[in-house]
């Protein structure tokens, strides 16, 4: 099991077990997914930063424990790579940005710490838009991030680096978050499975740059088993973030064995139908799906004058004032469409920046109706597959599919439904605040019942650009 093209693509699930009962060891599943990373990163640019002799200890420390009888839990001797924006003690977070390049933080990201304890092996830092201000991960400073399925093509973002990773076998778990849509559009395009949880489930302390009405923090792997299994490690309060919730995590990895029969569906038809004739179509198989497995399917609209635009320049307002103070207001060292990012930020005036805090509020206040007498919403993640590398478009706005459900807070996951000309597309769960564990568990069951989240770009086709 120790063959790379083996060992990359374990699940959580099945490494832990493999762990438990001795049959893998966690130093030589670190080596197998460092050697996919060796052969196949230098096309895909998924990486800015390894951290070999760190992680190397960190499995010899999760074999000694395993021989010991005294594991720490699932993820001891799991491979973990960590979006760039996660403070890592003493290793270089550079946020996606020039200014940060020799920037080494003295503590970890509470998320980090948190992953640590549970005795993951933290194995690099993946790359990230600049400031995690995009959706392409084509970073000026550090390259472009190229999408596995298509080397053309970018693995959306700004956690296109650990989509990536996990879809090339380069990681079994990663670290995104999720401001617009970060988590789940890369997850969507590179056909994993991403976790936007409940606002303030996930402390994001050494998380920066921080939008602080929106940021969420969330796991991303290769099926809703390991993002389950990584939630409930990474979980629960946060006493540095003040809008982190006090209350202890649900179990998350129990929950995925309920019986989802007779759960309620709501499709959001506006969303459904904006996307693109094929998503509709894997959209409208994958309803059927959940339907098959007994849950009762029906169609729910967005409440009109929904305002959205209003609602991001909540975003874009906060968002410019975290750059600003992390860069004591000198922005020459970003990028001229970063900075246009942030303008549109500058822009906002007072008064619309207190009508856009309403149109959030109203926002959730629709979402949490909608699912006043349904369990789930559903969703394409995403009107449309991967897109070639180009510019991003810096004062473009965000897509509702994803960005809206940052604006009502509510948990939001994206899993593989299908493909569209070679190319992942996403089906995109929606729970009520707090009911992380019912997105799961039905994310679970449809994975059970499908087999979309077990394909893998062929190894051939991650040598070079296209």
């Amino acid at each position: 099991m120790s063959d790379p093209a083996i060992a990359g693509y374990l699940s959580i699930t099945e490494a832990d077990a493999a762990l438990a009962s001795g049959e893998l060891s966690a130093i030589s599943l670190t080596e197998a997914v460092f050697d996919r990373v060796e052969k196949f990163d230098p096309a895909l640019n998924a990486y800015v930063r390894l951290m070999v002799e760190s992680a190397t200890a960190e499995a010899v420390a999760a074999d000694v424990r395993a021989r010991r009888g005294d594991r720490l839990g699932p993820l001891d001797g799991i491979p973990i790579a960590v979006k760039d924006i996660f403070d890592t003690a003493g290793v270089v977070t550079t946020y996606g940005a020039a200014r940060f390049s020799e920037h080494r933080p003295d503590t970890d990201a509470h998320v980090v710490r948190k992953l640590r304890e549970a005795g993951a092996v933290i194995i690099g830092k993946t790359n990230t838009h600049e400031l995690a201000r995009g959706t392409t991960t084509d970073n000026a400073h550090y390259g472009a991030t190229r999408n596995p399925w298509d080397l053309s093509r970018h693995p959306g973002g700004s956690s296109g680096g650990s989509a990536a990773a996990l879809a090339a076998g380069m990681t079994l778990g990663a670290l995104g978050s999720d401001t617009g849509g970060s988590v789940r559009i890369p997850a969507h395009m590179a056909g994993i499975s991403g976790l936007k949880p409940t606002f303030g489930l996930v402390g994001r302390t050494g998380a920066r740059p921080l939008v602080r009405a929106f940021d969420h923090v969330g796991p991303m792997a290769r099926s809703v088993a390991d993002c389950a299994a990584i939630l409930e490690v990474i979980a629960g309060p946060d006493l540095n973030d003040p809008d982190c919730s006090s209350q202890p995590p649900d179990a998350y990895i129990r929950a995925l064995s309920v019986d989802t029969a007779g759960l309620r569906v709501g499709i959001v038809s506006g969303l459904r139908d904006d996307a693109v004739a094929e998503i509709r179509e894997n959209f409208d198989s994958a309803g059927n799906v959940l339907g098959a497995l007994g849950m009762t399917v029906d169609s729910w609209s967005l409440p009109p004058h929904l305002d959205l635009v209003g609602a991001q320049m909540v975003s874009r307002a906060q968002g410019y004032v975290s750059i600003h103070h992390m860069y004591e207001g000198d922005f020459s060292s970003i990028t001229t469409p970063v900075i246009e990012r942030l303008d549109a930020g500058a822009d906002v005036t007072a008064p619309n920046y207190l009508r856009g805090i309403e149109a959030r509020e109203r926002i959730e206040q629709a979402i949490s109706a909608g699912l006043a007498d349904r369990d789930v919403l559903i969703s394409p993640a995403y009107p449309y597959p991967a897109e070639p590398v180009q510019p991003f478009d810096p004062r473009s706005n965000d897509v509702p599919h994803a960005s809206l459900f940052n604006a009502s807070r509510h948990p939001a996951l994206s899993v593989p439904m299908g493909f569209v000309r070679g190319l992942p597309v996403g089906l995109q769960i929606v729970g009520r605040m707090g009911d992380d564990a019912t997105v799961l568990a039905v994310g679970h069951a449809f994975q059970l019942a499908t087999k979309h989240h077990l394909r893998r770009p062929v190894d051939q086709s991650l040598s070079s650009p296209a």
